[in-house]
């Protein structure tokens, strides 16, 4: 991944540049995490919207370029040499303009596999996002480019954000079930299908749900397994309702209101195509995927 002599340079003309972006965020900079730990077969680029962030990398020896999705025009100096793309977009729905725009973008840069993170998605869900996800993944397949998609159910770890902390996390459906996968086995997934590249993955959907609990099962799980007691916080949509409320950006605030749909329908118990076990972790890696119990024996 980083590159430290002219023979480095000479050698990865011949490996699949792969792009990842969102390589600072909570699945990105997992996925970059992999690649530290085996690069073979491929060379990465970090993409970030920020020149000060590219800049640090390109310093530690990393292939950086900045890449903003609200701004096209930077997409195809970010695409120039690129085999393969992780593509995921942020909390907003200018998703869809995004999206579309880089996908036009690699098209034209000759690209060869979009591995696109997407959502736990029964294609006939009544959830705006959700929907807009299935759009982008039509779009996609349309364009020519070898596909993969992954979808990942609950990321556990944009709910455990402060729990090392406080020996808390909050949930936003009381005491209903819910589907849940951490990044890191999201990010591991998403390096293999990039690594091993579109032979082998191209056209598979790929589910990661490694377990379907309750916030209060979860506490319970935790609080045995690490000896340390875990609390559940429960509270019902209108908490999420209000905070949105208050969004001004309306890209944004559009986005969060579909989440909130989210949680009334997960609150009322309506997610049931969402609340099963479908471990794609497995199938690609050959290891299932890490138990809230076996997280919680590895990190208190």
């Amino acid at each position: 991944m980083k590159i430290s002599s002219s023979n480095n340079l000479e050698k990865q003309h011949s490996l699949a540049r792969v792009l990842i972006i969102g390589a600072t965020g909570t699945v990105g900079s997992q996925v970059v995490k992999e690649f530290d730990k085996n690069d073979e077969g491929v060379v990465v680029r970090l993409a970030t919207s920020r020149l000060e962030v590219a800049k640090k990398w390109r310093a530690e020896g990393r292939d950086a370029v900045v890449l903003d999705l609200n701004r096209p025009e930077t997409f195809a100096e970010a695409l120039e040499g690129v085999d393969r793309v992780f593509l995921l977009t942020g909390y907003t729905s200018d998703m869809l303009y995004q999206s579309k725009k880089f996908v036009d973008a690699s098209v034209d840069a000759g690209v060869s596999h979009i591995v696109h993170l997407g959502v736990f998605t029964s294609r006939r869900d009544f959830i705006p996002h959700f929907s807009w996800h299935d759009l982008v993944e039509t779009y996609i397949e349309a364009s020519g480019i070898a596909w993969t998609h992954l979808h990942p159910n609950v990321i556990t770890d944009t709910v455990f954000s402060s729990i090392k902390e406080t020996n808390s996390f909050a949930v936003n459906w009381s005491d209903m079930p819910q589907g849940w996968v951490f990044a890191e086995d999201i990010a591991a997934v998403a390096s293999a299908v990039l690594r091993e590249g579109p032979d082998k993955h191209g056209g598979a959907n790929y589910w990661l749900s490694t377990e379907v609990l309750t916030g209060p099962e979860i506490a319970e799980i935790l609080t045995e397994a690490s000896g340390k007691e875990i609390k559940c916080i429960m509270s019902d949509p209108s908490v999420l309702e209000a905070y949105v409320d208050q969004i001004t950006k309306t890209s944004e605030r559009t986005y969060m209101e579909s989440a909130v749909i989210t949680m009334k329908l997960a609150a009322a118990g309506q997610m049931t195509l969402q609340n099963v076990v479908r471990d794609d972790v497995l199938t690609v890696l050959g290891r299932p995927g890490i138990t809230m119990a076996e997280w919680a024996r590895q990190n208190f």
